[in-house]
This record gives C-alpha cells, sequence and structure tokens, in this order.
C-alpha cells in the first residue's frame, strides 16, 4: 500500500501560509485541505474568504483542497457561480454530504450533474452506507473518489477499515492522530495490498481546538515511509 497524499484539514486564519510551505517543502506528498463553509467563516477551522485567497496565491506545495460544507456543498450542487469562483485554485474538491445541514435539501440527480459539468476537478464524496446507492453511478464519473468517513468529521475511529471498492478511488479518514496513524496505516495496508490511496484527518491534528503544527509533522514523519 502507498499514500499519494497523506490530507491534513483544518488550517484557519491562526494559521501562516508560510508555514505551511516549509512543511510541504520537506513533505511533498503533504496536502492541505481547508473547509469551505462561508456561514462560518472566521470561526475556527474555517478560513476566512481573504485567508483563503492568500492560500491559494502563496501555497506553493503540489497539493491542496477543498471541503464543501453546509451551503458551499448546497450551492455547488444548485451551480451557483459564486461557489464555483470559491473552488478555483484548488484540484481536489471533498463533497461532505454527511456533514452539517444538508441532509434532505438537495438532490442526487443534480450532484451527479455537477460532478460531471465539472471535470477539472477531482470530487471526493464523503461516503456512507446512506450514500452506497451513488457508487454505480459514480462508476461512470472518471473525476471522483471516495472517502471512508463513518465519523463524518467527528474523528471517531472505525471497528475496521474497508476494503478499497472496485471502480473507486478510495481513502480514509475517522479518528486518525499523531499517536494512532501508523496503527492505521497498517490496518489500512491489510486490506488494502497493493492498492495507492490517501489517508486524511482533521481533529486528530487539534490542540485547544487550533491547528498544531507539530502534530502535522509528527504525522507526515511518520506516513514518509509509506508516502510515493
Amino acid at each position: 500500500m502507498k499514500l499519494r497524499y497523506v490530507s491534513l484539514t483544518g488550517a484557519d486564519d491562526a494559521v501562516a501560509i508560510a508555514d505551511l510551505n516549509k512543511i510541504a517543502e520537506k513533505y511533498p506528498f503533504a496536502e492541505f485541505a481547508v473547509l469551505l463553509m462561508p456561514e462560518a467563516r472566521g470561526q475556527s477551522r474555517v478560513p476566512t474568504a481573504r485567508w483563503v485567497s492568500n492560500f491559494v496565491r502563496e501555497y506553493k506545495g503540489a497539493h491542496k483542497a477543498a471541503h464543501l460544507c453546509g451551503s458551499a456543498f448546497l450551492g455547488f450542487v444548485a451551480g451557483e457561480p459564486g461557489i464555483l469562483d470559491m473552488m478555483q485554485g484548488f484540484r481536489r474538491i471533498q463533497l461532505n454530504l454527511e456533514f452539517g445541514d444538508v441532509d434532505g435539501k438537495y438532490e442526487k440527480e443534480n450532484l451527479l450533474r455537477q460532478i460531471r459539468a465539472n471535470p477539472g476537478f477531482e470530487f471526493v464524496i464523503q461516503y456512507s452506507d446512506r450514500n452506497k446507492n451513488l457508487l454505480p453511478r459514480l462508476r461512470e464519473i472518471p473525476n471522483h473518489a471516495i472517502l471512508f468517513d463513518g465519523s463524518a468529521g467527528r474523528g471517531v475511529s472505525p471497528q475496521g477499515w474497508p476494503a478499497p471498492l472496485e471502480g473507486h478511488f478510495c481513502g480514509y479518514a475517522g479518528g486518525i492522530n499523531p499517536g494512532n496513524v501508523l496503527w492505521n496505516i497498517e490496518q489500512i495496508a491489510h486490506v488494502a495490498g497493493d492498492y495507492e490511496t490517501w489517508i486524511d484527518m482533521e481533529s486528530g491534528l487539534r490542540t485547544d481546538d487550533r491547528f498544531d503544527l507539530d502534530k502535522v509533522m509528527r504525522v507526515l514523519e511518520i506516513s514518509a515511509p509509506f508516502a510515493l
């Protein structure tokens, strides 16, 4: 098993972009992901529009991602130009179907239509049993990936990791932190074999609800032997 990315989610206005650049220079497989949720801008974990704009312009690492939450997710499904503008400068876009007050507020056909209409992005679908009926339709769309995250961003470890799904690029999240990242990588490798994948974490990188760069560095140092 090889890690294409180690995705590190939740940097906000309290984080210096220059520090992220230093980390990415040392660990080029690092992917910093930011939460886009207009109704929560400026709160912990959710950067302001100005910080995001600076990040897109100044971050020099190879990999950066955005997670669309709440109104940003619904706006994407509706094709709102303002949300599509927010996505510019990112290559991977995680669609948080299982986080925020979005359940029952969108049509899955419209979601699939918008994914197809934006082939320049890789869309990461936050996967759970509730939306597994999307899988057959997603196989027809090359620019998608599946993230196993049964805790829906709450940082809760699963009972066990599932094997990758045939026909989908799959990644893993849920309860991963510096203290258990090696164990989790080994467990994922057990079910994934030679598969190329990624891991994602958010809550496990925080100390007193701040994005902790020391924890980020520990995770990347431990993950480095498994990275592409």
